[in-house]
């Protein structure tokens, strides 16, 4: 359990009484909860980052001085913990408590205070009002502080602190909305992004009158600066440090560690390294995709550890969303929490104004309703506005409002209203969608009062779920809100195993910096807690290496085969382990010492690692047809291999792609950027380009900064949209083989289970054409020398 810094007497009676509560209650086991123990929270957030995320810095065995901050919502606490020098937390002595602890009454609800302060001194009072609203802001904090009874307040008064009461909370839906759509975080990055906010027109009024406003990221962003981080925060860390300074006799702080909803304004790390660059100078910020369960997960961990006493960790998922914005009786824009009423649709509730996402199977919702529910401020009495949305909330971005021909329902006189309004979609097969709003439920749909609004497409997500049987709960009461977490027991046992391996930490640090198309599989592979998902997923990643190998050794020998004709391609099946395993040794046989991009997966002819990968290739074959098991065969050993020696061929030659690459008024050059795809999407390190050449967005390259060469890996690879995942962006499509009709071939794209057919009779007849040059004959290429068409040479990196 979680327990905040308090009197030794709250917290007795605290924990007295949650121990009544949940002595002997029978959740998981018949016999009931038999062991309750409160756990220190610090200590919870490190043995997350050190067992649950496994983040390669803390999980290496060393001594650590943690700096951790916990931003909830409605406290800021910050300590600092000392480690044994094996990296973990004794459980007495020194290292049982929090050093240097210090904390403040500051979280997500005055974030939303603040933001609503700094929106109404903008946009809803005017100013010669001004003085009023300082006094209005006054009564207000007297009354939370229980200092004032509202009976005793003046009606302008009272409907001013009813007003702006409710408009804090009316914050807290765009705020997180924008928290979890911004994805570079740097303080001085300009954010088109913008989220509906309702506020009232006439604060010191009792009238319903609302006016709708759009709030800025940038706009939350400085307010977040300067009002809560500035004035709240840095106090709080910087008396933290202080304190930490004698605690710790001037060791330097390693690592920080964020946790609590809050946290994930990003911001809040940024700040932290602006402000504090030389308290910190030798520690590193860890990021992680969401710092709002990480207690949770922490406790859960804790428990295994001490009670199981083996290790824990957890899996993540990544989201992309399908929004909803409602307005009735154009009272303003709301962002609603949609909760969903269909069995099998995923759980939106902590993402305000997103309906699906991109995380959600709709194969199995199609030609019948999925339905939600959402609660809004009124009835929709004369008419409701709908804006269905690709990853936006603002209704005025046309780019992505999906159902442009008609977003406004009217309802029909003397209509009854449920408490929820119900929202469905009807999917057709085509992606063609008949939105339906029930405003009465029935005992049948005839009985129903319901509004249908016109069909218009829609853009499908999709996401493959897992589950697991729960072995230990944490559990994490915050201020604003409680989180549970399990731990499954099997999983603890694979991933005590897997902690001993140091090769695991390192294959960690490869996710980030490996090409897409191998990153992706590699990441679902370190995700997996059972045996038979490691096998899997390992044969995943393992005929990924060797498609990015085979097909890049190819091209290689291509650029330097000569003159002479030769036939490899033609002799190559399908993409699948055998086959590839054989196509890339004979690319590198036939390459020999003139083998360049490719040159270092010669190492995988070495005996002792040609072994490893021949086994794990034989058993892929034999496992597919249950020969065999999954324990016969080590599937870490053969995917450190390939990971390894990929990077080594990656690390020098980028795989990315060009963008936006247009001719330049009045002059002959290009100018654009050059994305590299590496990790997982969002890619955000690019080049400037400004060239000779022109490219389409469309074709991969392997581009060599040193050389200033770039090599195309079309037609084997490109880029292009799923009609089945548009709100996604773009699919890499890997080549899988030649179908039995002449001229048609199949690609797979990377990390869905998409299938994409080229052929001749489609609008990949360029590709499918290229693709039968290759099975007639091995082609001579040529790389493209980007260095040479620029004036300057090549500009520094930069991230947007």
């Amino acid at each position: 359990m979680q327990t905040e810094l308090a009197s030794a007497e709250w917290l007795s009676n605290y924990r007295r009484n949650l121990e009544r509560i949940l002595k002997g209650k029978r959740l998981l086991d018949p016999a009931g909860f038999k062991d309750i123990e409160f756990l220190p929270e610090p200590f919870a957030v490190f043995q997350y980052y050190r067992y649950g995320h496994r983040h390669p810095i803390v999980a290496e065995r060393t001594k650590h001085h943690a700096l951790v901050l916990d931003f909830g919502g409605g406290t800021f606490d910050v300590c600092i913990i000392e480690t044994t020098k094996e990296g973990d937390i004794s459980q007495s002595g020194r290292n049982s408590r929090p050093l240097a602890a210090s904390s403040a009454p500051i979280g997500g609800f005055f974030i939303n205070r603040m933001v609503a302060e700094e929106l109404f001194r903008k946009y809803v009072v005017p100013k010669h009002e001004s003085a009023k609203f300082k006094k209005g802001l006054d009564v207000y904090n007297s009354w939370r502080k229980n200092q004032v009874d509202l009976a005793t307040v003046s009606d302008e008064y009272r409907n001013f602190i009813e007003n702006f009461h409710c408009s804090i909370y009316a914050i807290e839906n765009p705020k997180i909305t924008i928290c979890n759509s911004v994805t570079d975080w740097s303080l001085d990055t300009p954010h088109s992004l913008s989220v509906p906010v309702v506020l009232p027109k006439h604060p010191f009024l009792a009238d319903d009158q609302a006016v709708n406003l759009q709030l800025q990221a940038t706009e939350l962003r400085d307010i977040f600066a300067n009002k809560v981080w500035k004035q709240r925060l840095v106090p709080v860390i910087g008396h933290a440090l202080q304190r930490g300074k004698e605690e710790l006799n001037g060791a330097p702080i390693s690592v920080v560690l964020l946790s609590g909803g809050s946290a994930n304004m990003r911001w809040l790390g940024e700040l932290l390294q602006r402000d504090f660059s030389q308290d910190l100078t030798h520690a590193e910020v860890l990021r992680i995709p969401n710092f709002q369960e990480v207690v949770a997960k922490g406790l859960a961990i804790e428990c295994a550890r001490r009670f199981y006493n083996q290790d824990g960790d957890f899996a993540s998922v990544t989201y992309n969303r399908l929004c909803l914005i409602l307005d009735a009786d154009s009272s303003g824009q709301e962002v609603r929490s949609f909760k969903p009423r269909t069995t099998g649709l995923p759980s939106v509730a902590d993402l305000p104004g997103v309906l699906l996402p991109s995380a959600s199977v709709l194969k199995n919702f199609m030609d019948r309703p999925m339905k939600w529910r959402v609660r809004l401020d009124r009835p929709p009495r004369r008419q409701l506005e709908y804006y269905f949305l690709r990853s936006s909330f603002n209704p005025n971005d046309i780019q992505n409002l999906q159902n442009v021909e008609e977003h406004t329902v009217y309802t029909p006189k003397g209509t009854a209203f449920d408490q929820h309004l119900q929202v469905q979609l009807i999917v057709k097969p085509d992606g063609t969608s008949v939105p339906r709003f029930v405003y009465k439920t029935g005992k049948s749909e005839e009985e129903e009062t319901a509004i249908a609004g016109k069909p218009f497409y829609l853009d499908m997500t999709y996401n493959v779920a897992g589950s697991g049987a729960a072995a230990y709960i944490g559990v994490d009461f915050g201020t604003s809100n409680s989180s549970v977490s399990f731990v499954d027991a099997s999983s603890v046992e694979i991933y005590r195993t897997r902690s001993e391996e140091a090769s695991w930490v390192e294959l960690s640090d490869l996710v980030a910096i490996l090409p897409y198309p191998l990153a992706a599989p590699l990441a679902s592979y370190l995700g997996q807690s059972d045996q038979s998902g490691l096998v899997t997923h390992a044969m995943g990643f393992v005929e990924a290496a060797l498609a990015m190998a085979a097909y890049v050794a190819y091209l290689d020998y291509c650029l330097h085969k000569g003159r002479g004709e030769t036939h490899i391609f033609k002799g190559f099946t399908q993409r699948s382990a055998g086959p590839l395993w054989a196509f890339l040794k004979e690319c590198l046989t036939q390459s020999g010492k003139r083998a360049a991009i490719s040159a270092p997966y010669a190492e995988l002819m070495a005996p002792e690692l040609h072994k490893p990968i021949d086994d794990v290739v034989t058993f892929f074959a034999q496992w597919k047809h249950g020969k065999t098991s999954d324990s016969s065969i080590d599937s870490l050993r053969p995917v450190q291999i390939l990971a390894n020696i990929s990077q080594k061929v990656f690390a020098e030659n980028s795989f990315g792609f060009f963008e936006h690459v247009r001719k330049q008024r009045f002059a002959l050059e290009y100018a654009g950027l050059f994305r590299y795809a590496s990790g997982s999407p969002p890619f955000i390190r690019v080049l400037d380009y400004h060239g000779a050449e022109a490219f389409s967005e469309d074709e991969p390259f392997l581009f060599n900064e040193e050389s200033g060469t770039a090599l195309s890996l079309q037609p084997l690879l490109f880029w292009d949209r799923c009609i089945n995942h548009p709100d996604v962006g773009t699919h890499c499509f890997v080549f899988d083989k030649p179908e039995k009709q002449e001229g048609s071939f199949s690609f797979k794209a990377v990390s869905f289970p998409c299938v994409l057919q080229v052929s001749l009779a489609n609008e990949y007849s360029a590709l499918a054409q290229r693709l039968m040059q290759l099975l007639q004959r091995d082609p001579p290429l040529q790389l493209t020398n980007v260095k040479a068409a620029e004036a300057s040479g090549l500009p520094t990196q930069q991230e947007v």
